[in-house]
């Protein structure tokens, strides 16, 4: 697929790394044409060096001719891009929202033309080319346009369309949700290690038993739920530190965490 001769990134942090990456190593686009622009110098110098990418001091003059643009800044920072960008951007462009809680409809309204707008909510597995990402169009993208966003994304990971009403929803779930499952591998490791076990082994067997675990749920097609149970047998080890999580209500506690992460995500675009 031709996804253009010309992508531009506007903030250049971890994740807009991990897509320059993707793509590249995807051979989606040769790393000439692809341009990055940040007010963190050292960023652009080690992304230049590391893909042979171009850097942008002046975003404004980047920007022109070009056809994709990821906006990879923070969300509190998009307003105050948006309208230094603005009369840069041409109109066929089509620009991807990485910025949590911000929505195409509020993207559209700083900029004074018809341009597309795709929404995209990735996560940081993306680095490792095991994302999820979620997308979405404004009203002024194509089918096509966001085709072109699935494939790009398709790169770094699993890439799901879907209804911007459920990206609040989503950024709590898998936006977040790696840093909930490092901060349960943190604990696991906490754990054997007052159990006994060298603080490198715990930690090395905690990392192991996420990974396998995801790759197993990823890989067998079984749920959750159905792989939780095949671990777990009458009266045994497992059963008794499931009780206790239900004991403690950790349920409610996890739900309520995710809770709280959506209703962030929400005042993020006031």
């Amino acid at each position: 697929m031709e996804i253009g001769k010309k992508i531009v990134f506007v903030g250049s942090g971890n994740m807009a790394r991990a897509i320059i990456s993707g793509i590249i190593s995807a051979g989606m686009i040769s790393p000439t044409n692809v341009i990055c622009n940040d007010i963190v110098k050292d960023k652009l110098d080690k992304l230049s060096h590391d893909f042979g990418i171009s850097i942008a001091k002046d975003k404004r003059t980047a920007l022109l001719g070009a056809d994709i643009i990821f906006l990879s800044v923070k969300p509190q920072d998009i307003a105050n891009v948006l309208t230094e960008i603005t009369h840069f951007i041409q109109t066929g462009a089509i620009i991807i929202s990485i910025a949590a809680g911000i929505t195409t409809d509020l993207i559209e309204k700083y900029l004074d033309k018809k341009v597309a707008v795709i929404r995209a909510m990735p996560n940081t597995p993306a680095m490792v080319g095991s994302g999820a990402t979620a997308l979405c169009a404004g009203k002024y993208a194509n089918s096509a346009q966001l085709q072109k966003a699935q494939f790009l994304f398709s790169a770094v990971g699993k890439v799901v369309i879907e209804d911007e009403s459920n990206f609040d929803a989503i950024t709590a779930l898998s936006g977040s949700g790696p840093a909930y499952v490092f901060y349960l591998c943190e604990l696991m490791a906490q754990a054997g290690q007052e159990l006994g076990l060298k603080k490198e082994i715990a930690e090395a067997f905690a990392a192991q038993t996420v990974y396998g675990a995801g790759k197993m749920l990823v890989k067998s097609g079984a749920s959750a739920t159905e792989l939780k149970q095949r671990v777990k047998s009458p009266k045994g080890t497992t059963e008794a530190a499931l009780n206790y999580f239900e004991e403690c209500k950790f349920k409610d506690i996890v739900l309520e965490a995710v809770r709280l992460a959506k209703i962030r995500s929400q005042q993020l675009r006031k």
